[in-house]
């Protein structure tokens, strides 16, 4: 591996603790975006026609920056970013006549704030029922359609063609389906989007005319070769096809900020670009390691979710790693920062690579990179009748959700089912337990009248089935609502299917069209029934409305919350009786999905991930008869409760592995909490050949924590001492004491295990 040059250092030190020019970028980006939309109301124009003047407002009006020392230029917009302008009036003049703004510009702004113009085009609300909004409201049954950010363009067009060449492909779909406002939304785009790269070029001039003497003669005459070229043409060396895919990832975040909008394979898309500088010997590895460096520098944030994934199969199964695939895993071990990355493997992956990756994982020790199961995730795909093809094309966005690049709009995260709350329902005919004034589940009558356990079973079925259909309404009606308030002009541009069709991105005008359900609590609903199967049913040691009064008083008497803790087998420790229930409550919650994809005419994913909600559907939960006290988070996605997987590694495996991947597209999620013994040097081959044999067993998905739990409690009295200590949190990395401590708890409590 390749050590951080001087200027890699610099450029990692500025990035990770000089934050004042993502501040001002924010700002500029805030001011011109809402003066090009704002003028566009004035003039009437679409919601698509007004999203992209903010956009070409912004794309021309900009100052460029360049930092001393950078390969690579521009900034993205993150979350929030664009919130630094002050509120008070004489602050925020100041600050954007410090910022380069002119006082005609600041004017309009203020006035723009004061009384914003009329939208042309009112923004629809989903017509949502009373029934509809009590299921939101108890925390059970939350669909709504996620229309922002969670994508992956097609990067590989742009490197390809440039904007001139996009301009085309648009004029020739207008030829077809005629002026439609999203051609002239698009072509606008693309015409500004052409000279990004000339402002940054003539900056570079500027300072190069100035004899600047903070910047390099060497650096600035090569932005300006550079950026000269890309984005508007198509890239022609290593160097400028990072730098094109860069802008095209900017542009992205301007439209639609940071959050989840990830890059995809960059290891396949790059790779041309770097075999051929190789061949022809204007590239030396250590050089690409140096560019590779810099792109992640660019893409850094506290919070990062713009993923890139390395590996995988093609279309035939062959293992697709190349040389990039190690580059990018030596250059997240040396600059030692969270960044987003995801490895791909299957049964025909090189062992070296998934060890080496694995090595990453235990020296960072931040939770990156994690690791997805091409032989589970690409039938999953195919279930869902992506063709083969597009499936092996597969990456990820976000924290774990699956997207076929610059092909579909995934609609990650679009509403949570709290499958655990199906128990609340039946003991309170439909009732809230915790709030008896809430039904937002059905009545089934007399709970006493189950007098077996399956009949118990097929109550939790029909809850399950009631709640599953209130969601997906959820989803469709907010989906149909929203289409004209977020239309997404620049991200149609680079999803086939938008231009073909005429169609934006938000308005089903990607290839595939989907809808990923998020499906919280199975663990927890899988260990309660076995508890209630034993005590209820088979031991007869409790009624069911004697546990419908243990669980209403939080189990006030604590030997009995033991008992069912201690005394019923639970999820993750490879025990049949509550693993194979864990996996037919999957399998049922995956075959509801597919029956009202058919019902709603839409696409409905299977997505078992929970992100920070196991804490939020926590908090509306009551007691459960896993020994779970009300309020208590519930499990993380499809990782055995915290505490409750006692039995080691490759048990807790066995279980995850048992639940239906290939049902489940939307990724069967699992953090592993591990010692870091376990990835020790001596360890780190055994390390492998688990995962190998994981993988074969039909695991999914594996994200790995590595940190012991006396570190952590340590982290928590003193967080000044481990600043730069992160972990794997919930399908994301993030540093330590930035969490709250409700999720310092609930990392804390997950297992750490020391053993296979």
């Amino acid at each position: 591996m390749y050590e951080l040059s001087d200027r890699i250092q610099r450029l990692r030190e500025e990035a990770v603790n000089s934050k004042t020019y993502m501040k001002n970028w924010g700002l500029q980006r805030h001011l011109y975006y809402t003066l090009g939309a704002c003028e566009a109301r004035l003039r009437g124009e679409t919601n698509t026609e007004i999203v992209a003047s903010g956009m070409t407002r912004t794309i021309d009006s900009f100052t460029p920056v360049i930092i001393p020392g950078e390969i690579l230029v521009g900034f993205t917009i993150g979350e929030g970013e664009h919130y630094f302008i002050p509120q008070e009036e004489t602050a925020c003049r100041r600050a954007l006549t410090d910022n380069g703004a002119t006082p005609e510009d600041i004017e309009k702004f203020l006035a723009f704030v004061k009384e914003p113009p009329a939208n042309p085009v009112p923004d629809p609300e989903p017509d949502l029922t009373e029934e509809e909004i009590r299921t939101q409201q108890d925390h059970t049954a939350l669909g709504w359609c996620c229309s922002q950010n969670h994508s992956v363009i097609a990067y590989k067009k742009i490197l390809e063609k440039g904007y001139e060449g996009m301009l085309r492909e648009v004029e020739e779909g207008e030829k077809k389906n005629g002026p439609l406002p999203i051609y002239r939304a698009m072509k606008r785009i693309c015409l500004s989007a052409c000279d990004l790269g000339k402002r940054y070029a003539d900056k570079a001039r500027e300072l190069l005319q100035q004899a600047d003497s903070d910047h390099e003669k060497a650096d600035l005459e090569a932005i300006i070769r550079i950026c000269d070229r890309v984005p508007r043409h198509p890239a022609t060396s290593f160097i400028e096809a990072a730098q094109s895919l860069l802008f095209a990832h900017i542009l992205n975040t301007w439209e639609d900020d940071v959050n989840a909008n990830s890059l995809g394979r960059l290891d396949q898309i790059l790779y041309p670009y770097y075999a051929a500088d190789r061949e022809k010997g204007i590239l030396t590895d250590r050089e690409a390691f140096e560019i590779i460096c810099a792109l992640w520098i660019k893409l850094y944030r506290d919070y990062d979710v713009q993923q890139s994934c390395i590996g995988g199969t093609d279309a035939e199964g062959n293992s697709q790693v190349n040389p990039l695939s190690y580059l990018m895993l030596d250059a997240t071990e040396a600059l030692g920062f969270v960044r987003c990355l995801s490895v791909r493997y299957s049964a025909r992956t090189e062992k070296e690579f998934l060890r080496r990756a694995l090595e990453v994982t235990a020296n960072v020790g931040k939770g990156v990179p994690f690791f997805f199961n091409d032989d589970v995730m690409i039938p999953a795909l195919e279930y869902k009748k992506i063709p083969h093809e597009d499936a092996c094309g597969y990456t990820q966005i976000g924290c774990v959700e699956t997207v076929i690049p610059g092909k579909s709009n995934p609609h990650a995260v679009s509403g949570q089912i709290n499958v655990l709350k199906t128990i609340e329902y039946i003991l309170c005919d439909g009732y809230n337990m915790n709030r008896p004034e809430l039904k937002s589940g059905l009545s089934l009558g007399d709970y006493e009248s189950l007098d077996t356990y399956e009949s118990f079973c097929e109550a939790v079925k029909k809850q399950m089935a009631y709640m599953f259909d209130q969601s997906c309404i959820k989803i469709k009606k907010t989906a149909d609502a929203w289409v004209h308030v977020f239309p997404r002009p620049y991200k149609s541009l680079l999803t086939e299917g938008c231009i073909e069709r005429g169609l934006d991105f938000n308005n089903k005008g990607a290839l595939y069209d989907y809808y990923q359900v998020c499906i919280c609590g199975i663990p927890n609903l899988a260990d309660s029934l076995t508890v209630i199967k034993k005590f209820v049913y088979d031991d007869k040691r409790y009624t069911l409305t004697e546990l419908k009064e243990i669980l209403l008083g939080n189990f006030a008497d604590e030997a009995v919350r033991q008992e069912f803790v201690r005394k019923a087998p639970k999820y993750g420790n490879d025990i049949e009786e509550v693993d194979s229930l864990a996996a037919r409550i999957t399998d049922y919650a995956c075959d509801l999905l597919e029956e009202y994809s058919d019902k709603y005419h839409m696409s409905y994913h299977a997505q078992p991930f929970t992100f920070l909600w196991m804490i939020d559907h926590g908090h509306a939960t009551a007691a459960s008869p896993d020994g779970r006290r009300a309020g208590e988070p519930l499990a993380y996605s499809c990782s055995a409760m915290q505490g409750r997987d006692h039995k080691g590694l490759t048990a807790l495996l066995n279980s995850i592995c048992g639940l239906p991947g290939k049902k489940a597209p939307g990724t069967i999620s699992a953090i592993v909490e591990t010692d870091p013994k376990l990835f020790s040097s001596h360890n780190i081959d055994l390390m492998t050949d688990t995962l190998i044999a994981a993988g074969k067993k039909g695991l999914s998905n594996v994200q790995f924590n590595i940190v012991d739990a006396d570190t952590l409690i340590d982290a928590q009295k003193h967080p000044e001492h481990y600043s730069n200590l992160a972990v794997r949190v919930s399908g994301f990395s993030q540093k330590f004491n930035l969490l709250s401590p409700e999720l310092q708890n609930h990392i804390i409590g997950r297992t750490k295990h020391q053993c296979l």
